[in-house]
């Protein structure tokens, strides 16, 4: 994501941001914009013959509690044909389709971006409507610091292909 756009586009990102003296760079944006790229990067690969596919933040890991433990033990809960997200709380949709404003709007803020899951297909379709609501971003001059607003964005506009479950389960 980091080659997508100019360094000037990338400084300005940062300028704008509203967390600049705790975020420090610019470089920090590039890794939490990729996660939908990694995976596709994943799938591409598929060295384990897989037909699920998991993104999950190392942040998620923070203690052995989780080691040499099972991470999808029900498939079956996961839709075919859609990505299933982790929600901070019950999703309560803004009236715009493309939302970045957890500051002011927490209510509608709900996209935890930490996990999700998905069958190979519909993370590929997912990874292509996030580039395209990334541009989509950029084009209305809204900043793109921020991936759970972006992915948020993607299900608002794209319904259809996000499904959410509270992180209690």
């Amino acid at each position: 994501i980091g080659k997508l756009f100019s360094e000037s586009c990338w400084k300005d990102q940062l300028e704008r941001d509203p967390e600049k003296k705790i975020h420090r760079s610019y470089q920090v944006f590039w890794i939490w914009l990729s996660k939908s790229w990694f995976v596709t990067q994943a799938i591409r690969m598929n060295m384990f013959g897989s037909d699920v596919f998991v993104w999950s933040d190392i942040g998620c890991f923070r203690d052995g509690k989780y080691n040499s433990k099972t991470m999808v033990e029900h498939r079956e809960v996961i839709p075919r044909h859609e990505i299933l997200q982790m929600a901070h709380h019950r999703p309560n949709p803004p009236s715009e389709k493309l939302f970045n404003d957890k500051y002011e709007h927490k209510k509608n803020f709900y996209h935890s971006g930490s996990q999700f899951a998905g069958y190979k297909d519909t993370m590929v379709k997912f990874h292509e409507h996030f580039l395209e609501i990334v541009d989509r971003f950029l084009e209305k001059n809204m900043i793109i610091v921020e991936d759970q607003a972006i992915l948020q964005s993607v299900c608002l506009s794209y319904p259809e292909i996000c499904a959410y479950a509270p992180f209690t389960q």
